[in-house]
């Protein structure tokens, strides 16, 4: 998205500002021109709102490298001029990427289970709770292994033989790289992979559960059975998730 031409207020905008109504609207205008795509814009009006002093927040760490930004854009101040320079759209851009693959790194199997939660697609991850609600009251001691996972770890997967894809359910996400699974795998803390948990019942559960979500469980699968893991759309639909993930 194209910016404005350079702009100038009459007053401070943003935390502890005059905020003027015509200065806060002009101001968000050149926020929602400056940010990156994968950003939600600012509703153009002239009320400084909480979501209007955390983009500016946002853009004084990424852009200015502030440790303790203001959240305030004053006339004639380094925020404004930096908001005036047509360079500060790609670098506003780079370093929001990087704060998100910093935000996602490391093993993702050993993440809270809050965290796993929050790597899967929104949909899917009420799904996914409702699955685990109904298994801990069949007495079963349910939890993530697997939420989102890192394409290179995928490609390690398959390489054992653990996968048959190079690119799964498991390794969906947006296009600025923040994870948006589809997959995840279930195991019941006690048991994981073992003999027991088949033994009792566990795999047979997650499947009757999954389903009535209107999941796909792989224990239904044909010749690579994967009783831990389920999916919010059909295998039919790998190409397309591929494709929306940007890799």
């Amino acid at each position: 998205m194209a910016i404005n031409q350079s702009i100038f207020i009459e007053k401070s905008v943003g935390k502890n500002g005059i905020n003027q109504p015509l200065d806060v609207e002009v101001i968000k205008k050149q926020l929602n021109g400056q940010m990156p795509l994968s950003n939600d814009r600012l509703v153009i009006n002239g009320t400084c709102d909480p979501n209007t002093v955390d983009t500016i927040i946002d853009f004084q760490k990424s852009v200015l490298g502030f440790r303790q930004p203001d959240g305030r854009i004053d006339p004639d101040g380094k925020t404004l001029l930096a908001l005036n320079d047509p360079a500060s759209q790609a670098k506003w851009a780079n370093n929001s990427n990087q704060a998100i693959q910093n935000q996602w790194a490391g093993d993702s199997s050993k993440w809270p289970q809050t965290k796993k939660l929050q790597s899967l697609n929104p949909a899917f991850s009420v799904k996914v709770q409702n699955v685990i609600s109904a298994l801990t009251q069949r007495g079963f001691q349910p939890k993530i292994f697997f939420g989102w996972r890192s394409v290179a770890v995928q490609q390690e997967l398959f390489k054992k033989g653990r996968s048959k894809v190079r690119f799964s359910f498991h390794n969906a996400q947006k296009p600025d790289g923040t994870p948006n699974a589809y997959a995840a795998d279930i195991i019941d803390k006690r048991w994981a992979w073992n003999k027991a948990a088949e033994t009792n019942g566990f795999w047979a559960a997650l499947g009757e559960e999954a389903k009535k979500q209107g999941l796909v469980w792989g224990g239904d699968w044909t010749g690579f059975k994967d009783v831990a893991h389920i999916q919010g759309r059909q295998n039919s639909e790998l190409t397309k998730t591929k494709q929306e993930s940007g890799l």
